[in-house]
């Protein structure tokens, strides 16, 4: 009776092996490779729909935030007619204008290298800066820049007295050029 029992054990074993190796195929091999697949049968809850779209705009924010004032200042210094500009770091920011930049705060300025001009460009992330104080610098730079030409240069209080200013979502930029219409579509191209 013992045989019979492991016969019909045996016999048992074979038709489950045979069922789960889909018919006569062999079963595939694997080469100790597993991949885990997570289903989720439940549909996203309003928290979870909140968060991912908050995710998106702190995407949308850091890709505006990530506007660099360096850009902004070289497109329009190679875009608009120049003489040699010279960089303005940040150790000598004060002696051109009445403004203290904080430490690791994002701004570009470039003046006339050789002082015979008056262009320069100057563009700040002022998002943490008291706008009114950054126009205020910039204004009496450029009344000081006019007095400064007057009797050197007449043909430059022309670009001085016509000088580009604009400030959007935090940045703010001033440009004395031959060509504000260049100044304003370039700033308007990166500050959107």
């Amino acid at each position: 009776m013992n045989k019979i029992i492991a016969a019909a054990a045996a016999a048992l074993c074979a038709v489950s092996l045979t069922a789960c190796s889909g018919g006569n195929e062999p079963a595939p091999e694997t080469s100790g490779v597993y991949t885990e697949i997570s289903v989720s049968e439940e549909p996203a809850s309003d928290a979870e729909t909140e968060a991912s779209a908050a995710e998106s705009e702190t995407e949308a924010e850091a890709e505006k935030s990530a506007v660099s004032c360096a850009d902004i200042a070289a497109a329009v210094i190679s875009s608009v007619e120049l003489p040699s500009m010279a960089e303005v770091g940040a150790d000598r920011v004060a002696m051109y204008l009445d403004l203290e930049v904080p430490e690791g705060c994002d701004f570009s300025m470039y003046i006339c290298g050789s002082g015979g001009f008056a262009d320069e460009v100057f563009v700040i992330n002022a998002a943490d800066m008291d706008i009114e104080a950054v126009k205020s610098a910039a204004e009496k730079r450029i009344e000081s820049r006019i007095k400064d030409f007057e009797g050197y240069n007449p043909d430059e209080v022309d670009k001085l007295n016509d000088y580009f200013t604009k400030e959007k979502d935090g940045y703010f930029m001033y440009a004395v050029t031959c060509d504000n219409s260049v100044c304003e579509s370039i700033f308007d191209e990166y500050v959107k």
